[in-house]
């Protein structure tokens, strides 16, 4: 019985590098251009939610803006889309993010309203580096 073996030459594994090169690329310009309209919750303004808290205490919101501020352990971050900056807050979910102050993000997660502290509990963060957790 004959055995084969089938080997590439360079310029086949060039090509095949350059082609999962060219698929990562793309997935990643993807992930940017979708982040904001990803999640289950509605989207809405961070200016709206400090307007009316009441009206969003316990609701399920997607809001997308730039890190300002952040624990250097990642559990908690401060958010701003121009409209208002909110506390959002990780660690009853259980994640952490790694540090990106000045990142654009989109954060889906549960308002919760206590005096006259407003925090989003996150549940999950878009970035352009993935999805947390």
């Amino acid at each position: 019985m004959k055995s084969s073996s089938t080997s590439l030459n360079p310029s086949t594994i060039l090509l095949l590098v350059a082609l999962v090169g060219a698929a990562t690329i793309i997935s990643a310009g993807c992930l940017s251009q979708t982040a904001e309209n990803t999640g289950t919750g509605t989207p809405v303004k961070i200016g709206d939610i400090l307007e009316n808290p009441g009206t969003y205490n316990g609701t399920t919101v997607v809001v997308s803006g730039k890190i300002v501020n952040e624990c250097p352990s990642g559990c908690w971050f401060f958010l701003d889309d121009g409209t208002g900056s909110l506390y959002v807050d990780l660690l009853p979910s259980n994640f952490v993010i790694p540090p990106m102050v000045g990142s654009r993000v989109t954060v889906e997660g549960i308002i919760q309203v206590e005096g006259k502290d407003v925090t989003l509990v996150g549940t999950k963060v878009i970035t352009d580096q993935g999805v947390f957790p």
